[in-house]
């Protein structure tokens, strides 16, 4: 079974209530803790003010589900130089805001307690998680936004995640159905190291609600490097741009100069996954990818760069199968792959200067 990407808050939305309801134990205020930050299920170890500078210090966030929130309409919040450690959830969390700097930071040892026994699986992966989703470094709603310079590692639930925000708001349990669709555009994700962030990719950018959008994205400079498994499970890394529930669209994003090297999944991935959801305008440029996709999830071996248009949610009557259109993929060195570059779909994608090195036996480009 391909690794899916988890459709964030989804399981807190069901029928039973269940997640809406639950609120786990490390949810719970205590007293270095702001309890339901808004009015999210969750607490927090610093909540950010508006054109505040949270900067040379240490976030010990151990007792918390966040390290750092940034809630909706905090605008011009930097943080900098920081170390943000041992939360719950998510490390750094901002959501529905806009102008937000994360630069020169150590995000380590969180989101390890967002996977339980006691809560529901999440449609895609299967995952039990209180939450959809729950990066070290978590952008959802989040517009004219830079993280920059840093290094993001062992973290139990991804890297460092670009998403929209809505009725469904991936990183949290308390969910409202009123909420509006809130994009994530033009922020630049650039010059990252990130390894060891078990069960999510290293970096994404991915819709979560139905008709939601994300655009104007830079991914450059970033490097990616994956280490396996862990008892709590795999280093997915990876960099994926994905439109992921009907009716959304990605697009305008530019993938360059990252190295991403022994992924669990593709080393940069171009996904439209639902019916009527589409990717457009995504230019794969000048990265270097090796030994990416040990776990043959899109691609059915080792695969460097995948544009991904999901066959099983094609056809459906009344409805566009899903597409990437106008993606471009050019001057990128790929080694010890069987696949360079694979691509599914009715939208090849435009393919000239690449450097392709595959295994014995491999395709250097495939297009089905």
């Amino acid at each position: 079974m391909r690794w899916k990407p988890v459709v964030a808050g989804v399981g807190a939305m069901t029928a039973s209530g269940a997640l809406v309801g639950l609120v786990p134990a490390a949810a719970q205020a205590v007293p270095s803790c702001t309890p339901n930050v808004g009015n999210s299920g969750l607490s927090a170890a610093v909540v950010a003010q508006p054109h505040q500078t949270i900067a040379h210090r240490t976030i010990d966030a151990a007792k918390c589900d966040i390290g750092v929130y940034i809630g909706a309409g905090v605008t011009h919040v930097t943080i900098k130089s920081v170390k943000v450690t041992g939360a719950n959830f998510q490390g750094i969390f901002a959501e529905r805001t806009a102008h937000l700097t994360v630069e020169n930071s150590t995000i380590t040892d969180n989101g390890f307690n967002t996977i339980a026994d006691d809560a529901d699986p999440l449609p895609g992966s299967g995952v039990k998680s209180h939450v959809g989703q729950s990066f070290a470094i978590s952008l959802f709603g989040v517009s004219y936004s830079t993280v920059k310079g840093n290094i993001v590692f062992n973290n139990g639930r991804g890297g460092i995640g670009v998403m929209d925000n809505g009725p469904n708001d991936p990183g949290t349990i308390t969910q409202d159905a009123t909420a509006p669709l809130t994009s994530s555009s033009h922020d630049q994700i650039v010059g990252n190291t990130t390894y060891a962030n078990y069960n999510g990719c290293g970096i994404v950018a991915a819709t979560q609600n139905f008709g939601g959008s994300l655009s104007h994205l830079i991914l450059a400079g970033n490097t990616i490097s994956g280490t396996g498994f862990s008892a709590s499970g795999p280093d997915i890394g990876g960099i994926v741009v994905a439109a992921d529930l009907p009716d959304s669209s990605v697009s305008d994003v530019t993938v360059r100069g990252n190295t991403v090297t022994n992924s669990f999944e593709g080393g940069v991935i171009v996904n439209a996954e639902a019916p009527n959801s589409f990717t457009k305008d995504v230019h794969v440029t000048d990265n270097t990818v090796t030994a990416n996709n040990s776990g043959h999830l899109e691609a059915p071996d080792t695969a460097g760069i995948l544009v991904f248009a999901n066959p099983e949610a094609s056809g459906i009557p009344n409805m566009t199968d899903p597409a990437n259109i106008g993606t471009m993929v050019w001057n990128n060195v790929v080694a010890d792959q069987f696949y360079g570059i694979w691509s599914v779909g009715d939208f090849p994608p435009t393919i000239f200067g690449n450097h392709i090195q595959v295994t014995v036996g491999g395709t250097p480009i495939s297009i089905g």
